[in-house]
């Protein structure tokens, strides 16, 4: 039988003021109300139980850090569910930080970089080249290349976890894509017709 928090029948709002007002109580409370609607976020982030497990935490301890911010215009629940989003995506991009896999299609041979021939930190080089050209994308493309390309999802779970069409992902990937060709050409070999710029969305 589940046991509920004693304050369990307050609104989000009141345990907000209560969880600032320092009864740590409410946030208990809190979470036992939303914590399954923000795993179901999490997983789709984070596909091994632990890895979801890891994004929920993050953002709760967020949520636990700035509740001070949240304005009542919007639901806790869609506050919070944001929260999932955002550590979801930073959990993304931290790992494809750390595995980094080559992306489809490559312009540029990046075995046959002199650099990597005599430098056992060439690869380190590699990535963090890279690593620059994907921070200059558009935002809104950078996510759609990272989760797709970098983070393993499909176009299809990028829609879902954006709350856009399927068309709209692969519109934005194929830009970021080849914008980012563009710009991984211009660092290892110099630009080819002017300066390059990023198209917005």
């Amino acid at each position: 039988m589940t046991v509920l928090p004693k304050n369990h029948d307050l609104s989000d709002t009141q345990l907000v003021k209560q969880f600032i007002s320092g009864d740590s109580r409410a946030f208990s409370t809190i979470i036992h109300r939303h914590e399954r609607h923000m795993m179901q976020a999490a997983r789709k982030y984070g596909r091994k139980p632990e890895d979801a497990q890891d994004i929920l935490q993050e953002a709760l301890f967020r949520a636990s850090r700035n509740m001070h911010l949240y304005r009542a215009e919007a639901a806790l629940g869609t506050w919070l569910h944001k929260l999932v989003l955002n550590s979801g995506f930073d959990w993304a991009t931290h790992r494809s930080q750390v595995e980094f896999p080559i992306l489809n299609e490559p312009t540029i041979d990046l075995e046959k970089d002199p650099r990597l021939a005599t430098d056992p930190l060439g690869y380190l080089d590699v990535a963090m080249t890279i690593r620059s050209a994907i921070d200059q994308l558009h935002p809104d493309q950078r996510i759609a290349l990272i989760l797709v390309d970098l983070g393993g999802y499909t176009v299809e779970d990028v829609a879902e976890i954006e709350g856009i069409k399927v068309g709209t992902v692969k519109s934005r990937r194929g830009r970021a894509r080849k914008a980012l060709r563009a710009l991984l050409h211009a660092d290892f070999f110099g630009p080819e017709d002017g300066s390059i710029q990023c198209e917005s969305n």
